[in-house]
């Protein structure tokens, strides 16, 4: 009985290696996540008052791809990516330093190996951050300029990146993507 039982766990273990095994050998080609914005209505300057009263600076159409690193290896499903959030931070490209804090949206959906899925409208910033500091200052009851260089406009870049998970659960996230906007009052 004791031999059965042993014998019987081997054939479990060995069965449970393989199939790690597989796993890997499938998944470890690698998967990437790539960031395209449509260039068309993609916005470059943006009025903070107007932006305020709908709430949210959007990206009209927004693909983000998944690449399978070895054009050569086997692809499976098991490397298709399951998205989990997308994350904007802010760079400023004039002379200033205050930034908006980070904005990070969850996102699903579910991008095959070598696929591609299309967002309309994907929000980079939201109704909070545009009322507070430092894009507050722009709105005309708190003056209309940047009370820290003076200036009527912050010029900053948005940095979207994309995270997400293969179906064997490894993490892979986009390289940031930029995109220059010029807040005005």
């Amino acid at each position: 009985m004791k031999e059965i039982v042993r014998l019987s766990l081997l054939v479990i273990a060995l069965v449970l290696l393989g199939c790690k095994e597989r796993t890997e050998q499938i998944d470890s080609g690698g998967i990437l996540l790539e960031v395209e914005f449509s260039a068309e209505g993609i916005p470059v300057v943006v009025s903070v008052n107007a932006a305020a009263d709908l709430g949210l600076v959007q990206i009209p159409t927004t693909n983000i791809n998944s690449v399978v690193a070895d054009p050569d290896a086997e692809v499976g499903s098991l490397m298709d990516i399951e998205l989990e959030a997308v994350e904007v931070t802010y760079e400023r490209v004039d002379s200033g330093t205050r930034v908006p804090q980070p904005y990070v949206l969850n996102l699903l959906g579910l991008i095959p190996a070598g696929g591609t899925l299309s967002y309309n409208n994907l929000p980079v910033m939201s109704r909070d951050q545009l009322l507070n500091p430092p894009l507050s200052d722009l709105l005309y009851e708190n003056g209309g300029y940047d009370r820290e260089t003076g200036q009527t406009m912050i010029r900053m870049n948005l940095w979207l990146r994309v995270y997400g998970r293969t179906l064997t659960g490894r993490a892979v996230e986009s390289l940031p993507r930029p995109h220059t906007i010029e807040f005005i009052q």
